[in-house]
C-alpha cells in the first residue's frame, strides 16, 4: 500500500513514472540556409509514487471545467477582433443582430474543442501531472506513467511510439526506447540503464 503525493490516503498501488527533462533551442548550421529545431529529451530517473483515483479523477474534472472560463475568454476576443475586420460592403447593423444567434454557436463549438482535448485523456496522466508537482520537477520536465492503459486502448498488440506522442510532451527517439519497459519486457538493468541517456531529435524550421 502507497500514500496517495496530494491526499496522504492509502491507496491500492502505485505507479512507476520516467522523468525526463525537455530541452529545446533553434540554430542554424554553418553555411546552411535552413534553420533547426533540436530537441533534446534526457532521462533523469525512474520513480514510483502514488495517486489515489479520487485526486486523480479531481484533477481531470478541474482541467475539464477549465474550458468553460477559457471558451468563455476566446469568444470575447473572437467578437472583438470580427468588430475590426475590414470586409466590403460590410453591413455591422446586421452583424450585430445576428450575433445572439451566432455567439452562442461559437461557444459551443469552441467548447466542444476543449472537451475533445480533455476529456479522452485518461486520469492516470492528470495523476502524473500531480506527481510531477509534488516532486518539483522544473518546468521543461515531465513524466511517462509507466503504464500502457495511459496511451492507447487498445488491450491487444504492440503499443506504438506514436501512440506515446500523442498523449505525452515526448518527441525523441525515447517514446521508442521506453516501450518494452512500459510493456513489462525490460529488466531492471536494461531500465536502468536508459537513465541518463539523452535523445536528439532534429527538425527543420521556417
Amino acid at each position: 500500500m502507497g500514500k496517495c503525493v496530494r491526499c496522504g490516503c492509502e491507496t491500492s498501488e502505485g505507479m512507476d513514472y520516467a522523468c525526463v527533462v525537455s530541452e529545446t533551442e533553434i540554430c542554424r548550421p554553418e553555411g546552411g540556409k535552413d534553420r533547426k529545431k533540436v530537441t533534446r529529451e534526457t532521462l533523469t530517473e525512474i520513480v514510483h509514487k502514488s495517486v489515489c483515483p479520487s485526486c486523480a479523477r479531481k484533477a481531470k474534472t478541474r482541467a475539464t471545467l477549465m474550458t468553460i472560463p477559457i471558451t468563455l475568454g476566446a469568444t470575447a476576443v473572437l467578437t472583438v477582433l470580427s468588430m475590426f475586420t475590414a470586409r466590403p460592403n460590410r453591413n455591422i447593423r446586421k452583424e450585430i443582430a445576428s450575433m445572439p444567434v451566432v455567439l452562442p454557436i461559437v461557444a459551443v463549438v469552441l467548447l466542444l474543442c476543449g472537451l475533445s482535448v480533455y476529456l479522452p485523456r485518461p486520469k492516470e496522466l492528470y495523476g502524473a501531472e500531480i506527481v510531477r508537482k509534488s516532486l518539483s520537477l522544473p518546468g521543461n520536465a515531465f513524466l511517462l506513467p509507466l503504464n500502457r492503459r495511459c496511451y492507447t486502448r487498445r488491450t491487444y498488440g504492440e503499443l506504438k511510439a506514436e501512440d506515446i506522442r500523442h498523449r505525452s510532451p515526448a518527441r525523441t527517439e525515447l517514446a521508442e526506447k521506453i516501450i518494452p519497459l512500459i510493456e513489462g519486457r525490460m529488466d531492471n538493468a536494461a531500465a536502468q540503464a536508459l537513465v541518463g541517456q539523452t535523445f536528439v531529435l532534429e527538425e527543420r524550421v521556417r
